[in-house]
C-alpha cells in the first residue's frame, strides 16, 4: 500500500491527517520576485519572515527562529497552510498556520520544531497533533539540476516515531497524502450551517414516524384478535359427564346441586331460593377440575364457555377488562349456560397499589364487577379453577360472588384403584394387578395415573408385545417416581458394589424394624439421580401416623449410611446418604417442633423456619444419632443376611419383596 514518494506527499500525508479535523488549506506560491512579510501566528507566538528579491538573502526574524537554518539563506519558495477555507492573501493569514521554507542549493539538515506558546503562567502550553506529528522526523534536502525534489522512504520517517501509536498515526497520514497529491481521493465539503441544523431534526421526524406507524399497525392487529377469542363449545359439543369422572365423589356431589338449577331455574325462583354465582374448585394440578367443569356443563346441556386466566392479560391497557365484559355479555345472551375460568388466580390475584402499574387492577375490577352486575337466578353460572388459593383476592371470595368452594384432593386408594382400573379398560391389558399398583401409587394425581397407564402402553407398542403387563405399568411407574432408566450410565464394580450395600442396608433394617413400611423392591439400576433405589408398599391409605411409624422410617433411611460405615470402614463413607439424611432430619424436626413427640422440648409447637434455641437443636441431633445406633446395631446382628442380599443384587440387579424375603428365610434355615 505505502510506496517510496517524496516527501511532499509525506507532508501533504499528515497534515491532511490534521486537515480532517481543522479543516487545513494547502497554498504553494512560486516564482515571486519580491515576498511579502508573512505573520504566521500559532497561541501567542509569532514568526516573522521577511524577504527580499528573489535571489538575495533573507533575515528570518522570530522567537522560534531556531527551527530554521542560521545565517544568510536563499528562498525559492513559500508554502503556508490555512485553516480558513478561501485564500486571503499574505497579510491575512490566520492562526494555526506554518511555514515550510526550501533553499535554493545545497543539503542542509532542518530539524522540524514547532512550539505552541505559553499559557498565562509562562509554561509551555501542550502541543497539538499536527505539532507532534512534525516533529517525528529530521528533513533531508537535496537540489538536483533540472528540478528540486524532496526524499526520503517511508521506513525511515516510521524509525523516527516514538510510539506504535504514532507510528500507525504516520501511516495513515502518508497513504492519505500520496491518494491526495495524485488526485484519487477529493477534500469532502463540510456541511453547511442550515445541513448542520435541519439533518438531526429530519431525523428525528422520521424516527418518530416509523414508530407511529408500527404502533398503530400493531395495535390494529390486537385489536382485531381479541374479538371472539373466547371459545363456546354446543351441548352437543359436550360428551363428559359425571361418568368419567372418577374419583372425586364429594366434589361431583356439590356439584350436583349446580347442574339441578341449570336444568330447572324455575324450580328454585318459585321457593325463593337462590342458588351461588360462583363456584370455585381448589386443588392440586391434575385432580381434575377442568374434567369437573365439563361434566357439569355437560350434564346440565348448556352452552360451556370456557377461557383461562392467562389469556385475560393483555399488551395494550383496557383489553383484559374488554374481553372480560365481552365474555359476559356473550354467557348472559346465552343463558343458562357455564362460564368456566382455569388458572383463575392470574387474573383474580390480590390487586397491588404499585404506581409501576397503574391499570393492573383494571381486569380483576370488571370481574367483580360483572359478577355483581347478573342476578343469581338469571341462569349464569361461574365455575373458576385454581391450586394457589391464598393468593386470590379477598373479595373476589366474598359471599356473591365465588362463595361456594369446592375442594377437589389427590385421590385415595380406593379413588386411584377406580382411576387405574378406568383407564385399563381402555388398552389392551392382561395380567394387571390394580390393587399393588394402587397401593404403590400414594399421591399419584388423577393426570398421573392416566400418563402411568399411557406410558406403558408406548413402552409396549415399541417393543411389539400383544398387551401391556404388570412389568410395563412398574416400570412406567418407577419412570414418574424416579426418572427414566440411565442405561448409557454403567457404574464401575467398585461402584456397584458400595450401591449394593447401600440399598442392603436399607432393606435389611426395614426388614427386621418393627412398625416399618412394607417392602417392594430393591434395585441398583441407575435412575434419575441416583444409582439404586429401595421402595416401599403401604398396606393401606394412611391417614394419621404413630410414633413408633416415624422411627422405623427414620431408621431404615440410616441403614444405608450404617452399612456403608460397618463394611467399608469411616472414611470410606460416600454422599449416597445425602437424601436420606435430609428426609430423617426433615422427620425429626417435626416431630420436635410440630407434634410433640419430644420429653424435653414438651408439648409445645415452634415454627419450622423460625430459628430454634440450642435445646430444640440438640434434641433433634439426639433423635438422629439414636436412630443411627439403632440402624448400626442391625446392620451388626445380621451381616450374613446382607451379604447373601448384595451378592443377589449384584447377580440380578432388582429384587421384589418375595425375592428379599426367599433370601432372608433361606439363610434363617441354614
Amino acid at each position: 500500500m505505502f510506496r517510496n514518494v517524496g516527501l511532499q506527499h509525506h507532508r501533504h500525508g499528515i497534515l491532511r491527517a490534521y486537515h480532517r479535523s481543522h479543516c487545513l488549506k494547502r497554498v504553494k506560491t512560486e516564482k515571486s520576485l519580491k515576498w511579502p512579510t508573512v505573520r504566521c501566528k500559532q497561541s501567542i507566538q509569532s514568526y516573522q519572515i521577511s524577504t527580499g528579491e528573489y535571489g538575495k538573502s533573507t533575515e528570518v526574524v522570530g522567537d522560534d527562529s531556531r527551527s530554521l537554518p542560521k545565517g544568510p539563506s536563499t528562498w525559492k519558495a513559500v508554502e503556508v497552510f490555512l485553516s480558513s477555507p478561501k485564500y486571503l492573501g499574505p497579510s491575512r493569514i490566520g492562526n494555526r498556520q506554518i511555514p515550510f521554507l526550501l533553499p535554493l542549493e545545497g543539503k542542509a539538515q532542518v530539524k522540524r520544531h514547532f512550539s505552541t506558546g505559553t499559557d498565562e503562567s509562562g509554561q509551555p502550553k501542550k502541543t497539538g497533533l499536527i505539532t507532534r506529528i512534525l516533529n517525528l522526523f529530521k528533513l533531508q534536502v537535496f537540489k538536483s539540476k533540472t528540478d528540486q525534489k524532496l526524499k526520503k522512504g517511508k521506513n525511515d520517517l516510521l524509525e523516527d516515531a516514538s510510539t506504535a501509536e504514532e507510528a500507525e498515526k504516520l501511516k495513515v497520514a502518508f497513504t492519505d497524502g500520496y491518494l491526495a497529491a495524485t488526485k484519487q481521493i477529493r477534500d469532502p465539503k463540510p456541511p453547511s450551517k442550515f445541513m448542520r441544523i435541519v439533518t438531526p431534526i429530519m431525523s428525528l421526524f422520521v424516527v418518530s414516524g416509523m414508530l407511529i406507524c408500527l404502533v398503530i399497525l400493531v395495535s390494529g392487529t390486537f385489536f382485531r384478535s381479541q374479538i371472539g377469542k373466547y371459545t363456546e363449545i354446543n351441548q352437543e359439543e359436550i360428551h363428559v359427564t359425571f361418568q368419567d369422572v372418577k374419583g372425586a365423589q364429594e366434589a361431583k356431589q356439590e356439584l350436583k346441586e349446580i347442574v339441578a338449577f341449570l336444568k330447572n331455574p324455575e324450580r328454585f325462583s318459585v321457593l325463593g331460593g337462590k342458588l351461588p354465582k360462583g363456584v370455585l374448585l381448589v386443588g392440586p394440578p391434575g385432580t381434575g377440575k377442568t374434567l369437573l367443569a365439563r361434566a357439569v356443563a355437560g350434564e346440565a346441556k348448556v352452552p360451556f364457555f370456557h377461557v383461562a386466566g392467562p389469556e385475560f392479560d393483555e399488551v395494550l391497557v383496557g383489553q383484559g377488562a374488554r374481553r372480560v365484559r365481552d365474555l359476559f355479555k356473550a354467557a348472559k345472551e346465552a343463558a343458562p349456560c357455564v362460564i368456566f375460568i382455569d388458572e383463575i388466580d392470574s387474573v383474580g390475584s390480590k390487586r397491588t397499589n404499585s404506581m409501576l402499574h397503574p391499570y393492573a387492577n383494571q381486569t380483576i375490577n370488571q370481574l367483580l364487577s360483572e359478577m355483581d352486575g347478573f342476578h343469581q337466578n338469571e341462569g349464569v353460572v361461574v365455575l373458576g379453577a385454581t391450586n394457589r388459593r391464598n393468593d386470590l383476592d379477598k373479595a373476589l371470595l366474598r359471599p356473591g360472588r365465588f362463595d361456594v368452594e369446592v375442594v377437589v384432593p389427590i385421590p385415595d386408594y380406593a379413588e386411584r384403584r377406580e382411576i387405574i382400573q378406568y383407564y385399563i379398560g381402555k388398552v389392551l391389558a392382561k395380567d394387571v394387578d390394580v390393587e399393588m399398583l394402587a397401593r404403590g401409587t400414594v399421591g399419584f394425581t388423577g393426570a398421573d395415573l392416566e400418563n402411568m397407564v399411557n406410558q406403558a402402553a408406548l413402552r409396549a407398542a415399541i417393543d411389539g408385545a400383544d398387551g401391556i403387563t404388570m412389568p410395563y405399568l412398574e416400570n412406567a411407574k418407577d419412570k414418574l417416581l424416579m426418572g427414566p432408566e440411565r442405561k448409557s450410565r454403567i457404574p464401575d464394580d467398585e461402584t456397584n458394589l458400595i450401591t449394593a450395600y447401600h440399598e442392603g442396608g436399607h432393606t435389611i433394617v426395614c426388614f427386621y424394624t418393627p412398625d416399618s413400611k412394607p417392602l417392594h423392591k430393591v434395585t441398583i439400576l441407575p435412575r434419575g439421580r441416583s444409582l439404586g433405589h429401595t421402595s416401599f408398599l403401604p398396606e393401606k391409605e394412611q391417614y394419621l401416623v404413630k410414633k413408633s411409624q416415624l422411627l422405623a422410617t427414620m431408621d431404615t433411611l440410616m441403614g444405608g449410611r450404617a452399612a456403608e460405615e460397618l463394611i467399608f470402614g469411616p472414611d470410606k463413607i460416600t454422599t449416597g446418604a445425602s437424601n436420606d439424611l435430609k428426609e430423617a432430619t426433615s422427620i425429626a424436626t417435626h416431630m420436635v417442633k410440630e407434634w410433640g413427640m419430644s420429653e424435653k422440648v414438651g408439648l409445645r409447637t415452634v415454627d419450622v423456619n423460625q430459628r430454634s434455641s440450642e435445646a430444640v437443636e440438640a434434641e433433634i441431633s439426639w433423635l438422629l444419632q439414636e436412630s443411627y445406633k439403632r440402624a448400626r446395631t442391625i446392620i451388626k446382628n445380621y451381616s450374613r443376611e446382607l451379604k447373601l442380599l448384595v451378592e443377589a443384587l449384584l447377580k440380578y440387579e432388582t429384587l421384589d419383596a418375595d425375592d428379599v424375603k426367599a433370601i432372608l428365610m433361606e439363610r434363617r434355615k441354614n
